[in-house]
C-alpha cells in the first residue's frame, strides 16, 4: 500500500468504524480502512483477513419480486460479502436533507427511507459497507439524466449511511458509445464534481463500474505507454486479427480489443484517476473470449499509477448478452487466485464483484460464487474454496440497527412519529401526542397523525412527556360530530358536540390555517381561505374533510 499512515492494530475494527460512521467522521480512505482490517486480523491470528473487497450488486427492487428460494433481504447479506453496491439511484435524483423521503431517488426498496437506513446500519454492524450505485442501464436514457444535483446525492448518502457512490455510467443504456469525447467528459465531470463535495479526506468512497474492456487499448481510445495498448494485442493474446471484431468467437482475448467500448476508461483514468478509490469493472457481456484475466491486468497497470483498488466483475449466469461465457465456481476460484497472486499487486488488496446478489438454489448461487472468491482471496486453496462454496449461513435480522430515531426512544413499544419521514408500509404504528396510530396507506412527510386521515387512532399511550391524565380523552364520543354545509363558500356549522372542543383546520399539505375552540351549533368562518379541500381536526381525535368552494 502507498502513502498510508497506520493506526494501532489493537483497535476493535467493528467499534472503530461504527464510531466513524455514526458521527460522519470519515478521515480514512477506503485503502486505509482495508489496511486497518489487515493489521487487525494479522495481529489476532485470524485465518481469513477478509480485507480484499468481495463486492456485490444488490438490486433494490429484488426485495419485492424475488421468489421464496431467494434470500432477498438487503439487511441479511452474509458477512463474507464486505461491500455492497445498492442499485440504482437516478443520476438526477431529488432528495431533501433530513427528510428520508426516497420516493424521488429511483431506489426501489419496498420500504421507506427509515427502513433503508436501518438496513444499511444493520449491514454496517456486520462490517459490510454499502455504496449507493448511481445510474445503471435504465437511468441514463434521457437528457434529463445529466441534470445532476450533487449536493442532494451527498445529502442522501449522509442521511442513509452510505459510505460513498458508484458511478454506473451506461449512456443510452449501453456501453456502445461510452468512449465518445462527450461521454468521456461526462465521466470525468462526475468524479470532479462529486469528489469536490465528498472528499477522500472525510472517507467518502468514489467508485465506478466501467466496461471490462475499458483499460485495454482500442482503436479510438488508446495509450501508447501502456503494455496493453492496441498495438500489443497480438502479442498479448497469441492470436491474429481474424476474430478482432467477431465478439461471439471463442478466443484468448483478441476480440476484447475490438469493442467500441474498448479503452473508454483510459482518458478518464489519465484525467481523474487520483480521484477514484475503487474500479469494479464489468468483466461480463464481453462476448466469447475465455481470457477474463487480461481485463484485470490492464486495470492493474493504471491502479499502480493512481493507487485505486480493483474489483474484477463476474456475473451469475447466464450473461444477458449471449451467453457466450459462463462463470462457474471453478473459474471464479481461478480468477481470484490470479488477482491474489498478481506480482505487482500483492500488497494492494484487489478483489472481485458480482452482478447480482440473489440466492438462486441449493448448489449454486451468487452467494456461493462470492464465498468461493472470498475464500481464495483469503488464502484458501482453489479446491478447498470450490468444495466449500455453499458452506455459509444466512441469519435473519433480529433488530437493533439504527433507524431514523437515533435515540432509540419508543413509547408503549412504538417509535415516535417523525414529521420528516415517509411511511410507505400500511399499518405502520407510531407514537404521537400521547397516542398510538397506524397508517391506512402510504403516509407522506408532514401528514401528521390526528390531522391527516391517513392515520387512524389505535390506543392511548401515557408514556410520553405531559401525557398523564389523558386516558379519559377516549371516553368522549366523537362519532356524533357533523359539519355542514359541505361544500361551503362562507361558514361551516358544527353539531353533535357535548362540550366545547379545540379545533384546527389544515390544508392538504398539512399547513395550519385556522385554530380555536367551538361549541355545539356554532359556526366557523372560512370565507377568507382559498378554495380547495381541507381537514378539520377536533382535539387531535377526530378528523373530517370539507370543501371550500
Amino acid at each position: 500500500m502507498k502513502n498510508l499512515k497506520l493506526i494501532s492494530p489493537k483497535v476493535n475494527k467493528t467499534a472503530y468504524f461504527s464510531y466513524l460512521d455514526k458521527r460522519r467522521i470519515k478521515p480514512l480512505s477506503m485503502k486505509f480502512k482495508l489496511l486497518v482490517l489487515i493489521i487487525f486480523f494479522a495481529c489476532h491470528s485470524y485465518a481469513q483477513t477478509n480485507s480484499r473487497p468481495v463486492l456485490a450488486y444488490f438490486p433494490s427492487w429484488s426485495e419485492s419480486w424475488a421468489g421464496i428460494d431467494q434470500n432477498s433481504k438487503l439487511r441479511e447479506i452474509p458477512e463474507f460479502v464486505n461491500y455492497v453496491f445498492l442499485s440504482f439511484a437516478k443520476p438526477n435524483l431529488r432528495y431533501t436533507a433530513g427528510s428520508y423521503d426516497i420516493s424521488q431517488t429511483g431506489i426501489q426498496v419496498p420500504y421507506d427511507g427509515c427502513g433503508l437506513k436501518e438496513s444499511v446500519s444493520a449491514l454496517r454492524d456486520k462490517g459490510i459497507n454499502v455504496i449507493l450505485s448511481v445510474g445503471g442501464e435504465t437511468y441514463w436514457q434521457s437528457a434529463d439524466s445529466y441534470q445532476i444535483e450533487y449536493q442532494q446525492i451527498k445529502d442522501l448518502v449522509d442521511d442513509i449511511g452510505f459510505v460513498g457512490i458508484d458511478w454506473d455510467y451506461e449512456p443510452g443504456g449501453s456501453f456502445a458509445n461510452i468512449g465518445s469525447p462527450e461521454n468521456v467528459q461526462h465521466f470525468i465531470d462526475f468524479f470532479n464534481n462529486s469528489r469536490e463535495i465528498m472528499p477522500a479526506s472525510e472517507g467518502y468512497i468514489l467508485a465506478c463500474a466501467p466496461s471490462g474492456v475499458g483499460a485495454l487499448g482500442g482503436v479510438v481510445n488508446n495509450d501508447q505507454d501502456s503494455p496493453y495498448k492496441f498495438a500489443n494485442r497480438n502479442e498479448l493474446t497469441g492470436e491474429n486479427d481474424d476474430n478482432l471484431y467477431n465478439a461471439e468467437a471463442v478466443t484468448n482475448g483478441i476480440n476484447l480489443f475490438g469493442f467500441s467500448a474498448t479503452g473508454h476508461m483510459i482518458p478518464v483514468i489519465l484525467s481523474v484517476g487520483d480521484k477514484i478509490d475503487l474500479i469494479a469493472f464489468q468483466g461480463y457481456n464481453v462476448g466469447g473470449s475465455i481470457n477474463r484475466s487480461i481485463m484485470y491486468d490492464s486495470y492493474a497497470y493504471y491502479a499502480e499509477m493512481y493507487d485505486f483498488i480493483i474489483a474484477a466483475g463476474v456475473h451469475y449466469p447466464p450473461e444477458p448478452w449471449g451467453p457466450y461465457y459462463q462463470y462457474t465456481h471453478e473459474n471464479i476460484a481461478s480468477l481470484s487466485s490470479h488477482i491474489l497472486n498478481y506480482p505487482t499487486r500483492l500488497d494492494d488488496h484487489d478483489g472481485i464483484m458480482i452482478w447480482q446478489l440473489l440466492l438462486a438454489g441449493a448448489t449454486s448461487s451468487a452467494y456461493s460464487y462470492m464465498n468461493v472468491g472470498s475464500l481464495v482471496l483469503n488464502d484458501s486453496s482453489e479446491s478447498y474454496a470450490i468444495q466449500n462454496a455453499n458452506n455459509y449461513s444466512l441469519s435473519p435480522y433480529t433488530g437493533g440497527a439504527q433507524g431514523c430515531d437515533s435515540t432509540g426512544n419508543t413509547y408503549c413499544g412504538f417509535p415516535a412519529y417523525n414529521v420528516n419521514v415517509t411511511y410507505s408500509t400500511a399499518n405502520s404504528q407510531v407514537y404521537y401526542d400521547c397516542k398510538i396510530w397506524h397508517n391506512q396507506w402510504w403516509a407522506n412527510p408532514n401528514e401528521i397523525p390526528g390531522i391527516n386521515p391517513v392515520w387512524v387512532f389505535d390506543t392511548i399511550c401515557n408514556e410520553g412527556d405531559g401525557c398523564n391524565g389523558n386516558s379519559n380523552i377516549d371516553n368522549y364520543d366523537y362519532g356524533n360530530i357533523e359539519l355542514f354545509p359541505n361544500p361551503s363558500s362562507s361558514v361551516i356549522k358544527i353539531s353533535g358536540l357535548a362540550e366545547k372542543l379545540h379545533f384546527e383546520i389544515y390544508s392538504l399539505l398539512g399547513k395550519s390555517i385556522i385554530k380555536g375552540s367551538v361549541s355545539d351549533s356554532e359556526t366557523i368562518d372560512i370565507q377568507n381561505i382559498a378554495n380547495g379541500l381541507y381537514f378539520i381536526n377536533f382535539n387531535n381525535r377526530r378528523v373530517m374533510k370539507f370543501v371550500k368552494k
